[in-house]
C-alpha cells in the first residue's frame, strides 16, 4: 500500500510564512540553549583530550591511545576553525554548537517530509529542547555532529530510494562518509537503511527496478575504507578504552532509551504506545482512517515511520545486543543516533491520528522538561580545582601531588596530565602518584614527600591511599568552612598533613 504521503498545506502563501516564522523562533531559542555560557563550564578530561589531539600532527592524532575509539572529524573541523594552541573553553565547543542547532533543522526536514509542516515544526521543537541534545552540542566531543548527520543520513536515505536521482545519491554518500568519519556509531543507521531497503523492495516493484541504493552503499563503503583499517589496527585498543562502561542489563537499557528522549514518561506515554499503534496497522488491525493507500502505518517507501522505527531498533537495541553478547557499551552518548528517530517516531504517528497532536505533545513535554534544559549551573571542574590550588598552596611547604592510575588505561598516563596542561599552575611543584595493580598502593614515592600535600583523585580510593601511604588529610576550608575533600568535577582533592606534623581532625 504506497502512496504520496499527505502533507499539511493550510493554502494560499499564509502556511510558509507561519512556517518560516515558527521554525525561526524554535531556530533562535535551540542556539541560545546552545551557545549561552558555551565557555563557562571547565573542560573536563575527554574535552581535555580533544584539544590535545587537535594540537597534535595530524599522523600523530590518529594513533593517540585515549582517541582511538573516535574518528578525526571533530579534530579536524577545530584544525580549520583555529590554529591558536590553547583555544578557549567557547571555541573548542563551537563546532558540537553549530552541529546542535544543525539538528534542529534536520529533524525540521525530516518532520516536514514524514507529514508536513507542523510535524516538522513540533520535531524541530522537541530537538531545540530536549537535554541530552543540549548537553552534547555543549560539550567538545563529536556527537552533535553523529546526532546531525545520521538524522541527515536518514533523511537522505528515504530520497534515494522514492526519487532515486543523482543530486540525493551524492548528498547521502557524502553525509554519510561525513558522519562516519565523526563517529562509527553511524554504522547502525546504515544497517537500518539498508534493511529498509530490502523490505521495500519486496513490496514495491517500482522501488526493485532501482539498484541506486545498493550503488551508494557500495560506494561509501569503498570512501571508508581507511576508517575501517583504523579499526582494525587498534581494534584492541578501542575496546580497552571503553573499559569503564558497566555490563548492560534490562534496567540499564531502559535508562539509556529515556536519557535519549523526555524521561521514561515518553517512553511510557509516546514511545511505546506508537510503536503499538504501528505495528497494529502493519497487520492491519488499526482504525480504517489509519489503514488506507499513503497513511503512515503503511510499509511502502512513503512509510517514513517505519525507517524511524528501524533506525531507533538499530541505534539502541544494536548496542543493548552488542552489550549483552559482545562487549558493554551501552551509555546514551553512544546511542545517540537513536535520538532524533525516538522523538520523531511518535511524533509521525500522533501526526496521523490527529494532524495537531505533534504540537500538542510538542508543547506537553518542552513545558515538563523546562527544569532540565533551562538548567545553567555550572558545576566546579579542573579550571576552579586550579584556581584554587593556585591561591591556597604554598610553593615554600606545599606541593600538589596528580594520580595516575595506569592500570586501568595502560598508556595513556599523558590524558591524566592534560588538566594541568590547560590550566597550568605557576610557581607550584606538581608530583605524579602512580598506583600499582591493586589500584591503591602507591608505585612511587610522591606521597613520602615530608610538605603538606594535596592529592589530586580521578578513578581511585583516596581514603585507602592515604592509608596506605601512611598520611593523615586535614580539612580544606572555602569560605570559613572546613571539608574533608572537595569535589571538582569529576575529581577529588584531598589536602595531607606533613609528616613532621600532627594532623588535623577533618571537617564535615
Amino acid at each position: 500500500m504506497s502512496g504520496t504521503a499527505p502533507t499539511c498545506s493550510l493554502g494560499g502563501g499564509r502556511p510558509r510564512v507561519a512556517e518560516a516564522a515558527t521554525l525561526l523562533v524554535v531556530l533562535a531559542f535551540g542556539a541560545y540553549l546552545r551557545f549561552e555560557g558555551l565557555g563557562l563550564r571547565s573542560l573536563w578530561r575527554d574535552e581535555l583530550c580533544t584539544w590535545e589531539v587537535a594540537r597534535m600532527p595530524l599522523a600523530e592524532s590518529l594513533r593517540w591511545g585515549p582517541e582511538l575509539t573516535k574518528p578525526p572529524l571533530y579534530q579536524i573541523a577545530l584544525r580549520v576553525l583555529t590554529s591558536d594552541p590553547h583555544p578557549s573553553e567557547a571555541m573548542l565547543r563551537l563546532p558540537a554548537a553549530v552541529f546542535g542547532v544543525l539538528t534542529v533543522v534536520a529533524g525540521w526536514w525530516l518532520g516536514r517530509n514524514a507529514g508536513g509542516v507542523w510535524l516538522g515544526v513540533a520535531a524541530a521543537g522537541m530537538i531545540a529542547v530536549n537535554p541530552l541534545q543540549i548537553f552534547y552540542s555543549r560539550e567538545a566531543r563529536p556527537y552533535s555532529m553523529l546526532a546531525f548527520g545520521a538524522t541527515l543520513m536518514i533523511l537522505l536515505w528515504r530520497r534515494v530510494v522514492i526519487g532515486r536521482r543523482m543530486p540525493c545519491f551524492i548528498a547521502f554518500v557524502t553525509a554519510s562518509v561525513l558522519t562516519l568519519y565523526a563517529h562509527y556509531l553511524a554504522g547502525w543507521i546504515l544497517i537500518a537503511c539498508f534493511f529498509w531497503w530490502v523490505a521495500v523492495r519486496r513490496k514495491e516493484e517500482s522501488a526493485s527496478r532501482s539498484l541506486m541504493p545498493l550503488a551508494a552503499l557500495m560506494i561509501l563503503g569503498v570512501l571508508c575504507v581507511p576508517l575501517a583499517v583504523r579499526y582494525l589496527a587498534y581494534q584492541s585498543s578501542m575496546f580497552q578504552g571503553l573499559e569503564w562502561i558497566e555490563p548492560a542489563t534490562w534496567s540499564k537499557a531502559m535508562t539509556v532509551l529515556s536519557e535519549l528522549t523526555f524521561g521514561p514518561e515518553w517512553v511510557l506515554v509516546a514511545l511505546v504506545p506508537a510503536i503499538a499503534v504501528w505495528i497494529a496497522g502493519v497487520f492491519g488491525l488499526s482504525p480504517q482512517r489509519l489503514w488506507k493507500p499513503g497513511g503512515a502505518l503503511c510499509t511502502g517507501p512513503n512509510d517514513v515511520c517505519g525507517l524511524l522505527l528501524l533506525c531507533l531498533l538499530a541505534g539502541w537495541g544494536g548496542l543493548v545486543i552488542v552489550s549483552w553478547l559482545a562487549h558493554p557499551a551501552l551509555v546514551a552518548r553512544y546511542a545517540l543516533p537513536a535520538a532524533v528517530p525516538a522523538i520523531l517516531f511518535p511524533l509521525a504517528v500522533a501526526h496521523r491520528l490527529d494532524r495537531r497532536a505533534p504540537l500538542v505533545i510538542m508543547f506537553a513535554f518542552a513545558l515538563a522538561s523546562a527544569p532540565q534544559w533551562l538548567d545553567r549551573e555550572v558545576q566546579p571542574g579542573f579550571r576552579e580545582m586550579a584556581a584554587y590550588l593556585q591561591r591556597q598552596v604554598d610553593p615554600k611547604t606545599e606541593a600538589v601531588v596528580l594520580t595516575i592510575d595506569s592500570t586501568i588505561y595502560p598508556g595513556w598516563e599523558e590524558s591524566e596530565r592534560l588538566g594541568f596542561a590547560y590550566y597550568p599552575l605557576s610557581g607550584v611543584a606538581i608530583e605524579e602518584l602512580r598506583l600499582s595493580a591493586d589500584n591503591v598502593t602507591p608505585a612511587n614515592d610522591a606521597l613520602k614527600d615530608r610538605r603538606g600535600l594535596y592529592l589530586i583523585v580521578l578513578w581511585a580510593d583516596e581514603e585507602a591511599i592515604v592509608k596506605a601511604a601512611g598520611r593523615r588529610s586535614v580539612s580544606l576550608n572555602v569560605d570559613g568552612r572546613s571539608y574533608s575533600r572537595l569535589l571538582f568535577e569529576p575529581y577529588r582533592l584531598m589536602r595531607l598533613a606533613p609528616l613532621d606534623l600532627p594532623a588535623e581532625r577533618p571537617g564535615d
